[in-house]
């Protein structure tokens, strides 16, 4: 039984490695479009690239977070925007099986039905009132829903006050059919991520799709086939900062082949290396570059292992590991742009050329890298507070 575990999430990564060429072959098309195409939406569904966080109990592979990560960096090493709507879609799953209780998600993973989770925690436009049964939304809109365009279902997050004024946060689940996917995604990098606004307007949505921040954050709405499952113990605040910056090894692997692809071909101007190849700027610039591609490998997966191993055992992770964590998430970030910077250097003016695949990288992972919830300055901040017994500067952890 447990060779057939292995294998499966062996298998789950050798098939998006098997997608990476035609990925790749579909770079320009989904940069010229805005989005993923169908016929690349449906191989991701096919490889079961969509369903690796996904409980059995709804037809997924219910793997961990290594695996997960494994996949997406395959697919990212293919195409950023890809790797970006693997990565969140997956993190959906998760979450949606974490925080609903069973008669949300009997609703949402209908069987034999294979389903696309989309959503975003922050509204830019918020009017929910409380009503009998649930709450009614007569206006409300989220920006950055990656996934959008292909959702079959949408989680929000949204403020719910009390009657002395206090606030928190909760998290609701709408069916794609009830909302608007705004056409509003144009961008410089991740452009086929479909990362869309949502607006929705004159909704009611009922007390079982409805869940409070802060005790599904500690997976208080778990259904009991699922409590003992290791994949739903995961560490809650680590997992979604995983998912932010799980394409960036992937980014990095991917600027890496591209480099290497041409420097037989290339050389350096007003200079006499005929052969890039054969300067030693180039040995230089390709040694660095992967050596900080290894750092970032080893920072991350011993991350991931770490969530892992915790949520094996079935141990809740403290603050001080959950920031340190963190803060290694943070710092694969930046190995990775600088791993890429120090190729796109080697590049030279040819860069410039929006075709250049090198570029499209580059603008994938810039849109990734200034993400809030990886940026390394902060999270290497906090870990720096931690170790002089300062108390974290933030409250997501």
């Amino acid at each position: 039984m447990e060779q057939s575990v292995l294998d499966t999430k062996k298998e789950l990564v050798e098939k998006a490695r098997s997608l990476i060429p035609k990925l790749r072959q579909y770079g320009e098309e989904i940069e010229k479009t805005n989005s993923l195409p169908k016929e690349i939406i449906d191989d991701l569904q096919n490889e079961g690239t969509l369903k690796v966080l996904r409980p059995h109990l709804f037809g997924g592979y219910q793997t961990n977070m290594r695996t997960y990560t494994e996949v997406v960096t395959e697919i990212s090493r293919g195409n950023g925007s890809a790797g970006w709507f693997v990565a969140l879609s997956n993190i959906r799953d998760y979450m949606i099986s974490y925080t609903f209780g069973e008669k949300a998600l009997s609703e949402i993973y209908k069987q034999g039905e294979d389903v696309v989770l989309a959503g975003n925690f922050k509204p830019i436009k918020c009017d929910i009132k409380k009503t009998e049964g649930g709450y009614y939304i007569e206006e409300a809109q989220w920006p950055f829903v990656s996934g959008s365009p292909h959702a079959d279902w949408c989680y929000f997050g949204f403020p719910i006050f009390d009657e002395n004024g206090g606030v928190e946060m909760a998290i609701m689940v709408i069916p794609r059919n009830e909302l608007e996917v705004l056409d509003d995604w144009y961008v410089m990098g991740l452009k086929g991520s479909g990362s869309n606004s949502c607006h929705i307007k004159n909704v009611f949505v009922p007390d079982h799709r409805v869940s409070l921040d802060r005790l599904a954050s500690k997976g208080e709405y778990l259904i009991e086939p699922l409590k003992e499952v290791a994949l739903y113990r995961s560490s809650f605040v680590p997992s979604l900062t995983l998912s932010i910056v799980a394409p960036a090894l992937g980014l990095a692997k991917a600027a890496m082949d591209l480099f290497m692809e041409r420097l037989p071909k290339a050389g350096i101007g007003n200079t006499f290396y005929n052969k890039q190849a054969e300067a030693p700027i180039t040995h230089h610039q390709v040694a660095q570059a992967q050596l900080k591609i290894d750092s970032a490998e080893m920072h991350l997966y011993r991350a991931v292992d770490k969530i892992d191993s915790y949520a094996e055992r079935g141990q809740v992770m403290d603050k001080n590991e959950i920031v340190k964590v963190k803060a290694d998430f943070g710092y694969v970030n930046q190995l990775c742009k600088e791993a890429i910077d120090l190729l796109v250097a080697g590049v030279g003016s040819m860069f410039t050329y929006e075709t250049n695949p090198i570029q499209r990288v580059y603008r994938d992972f810039l849109t990734m890298h200034l993400h809030g919830f990886i940026t390394p300055s902060s999270l290497i901040e906090t870990y720096g507070r931690v170790l002089c017994g300062q108390e974290p500067n933030t409250y997501f952890v």
